[in-house]
């Protein structure tokens, strides 16, 4: 396995357990209490930027990777 997989392995990973917190920070949005939902929110505005990070460091793995695929010329 190269670095590069290694690399690319633990930024999914990563992604995922971001999905993970996020969603629990979405059902906690939903609490009659507004101090509990003002919390919840922020840390959402937190973790969705560091979806947005990671999903963009996984981009730049793919590129990194090797040449980009070609679309066929159409016939």
């Amino acid at each position: 396995m190269t670095s590069q997989n290694v690399k690319l392995g633990e930024l999914v990973s990563r992604l995922s357990q971001t999905h993970v917190e996020l969603w629990h920070e979405e059902d906690k949005a939903r609490s009659p209490e507004d101090a509990a939902v003002a919390a919840a929110k922020r840390k959402i505005d937190k973790l969705n930027q560091t979806r947005n990070d990671l999903i963009e460091k996984i981009d730049e793995c793919f590129l990194e990777s090797g040449p980009r695929a070609q679309a066929p010329e159409p016939r």
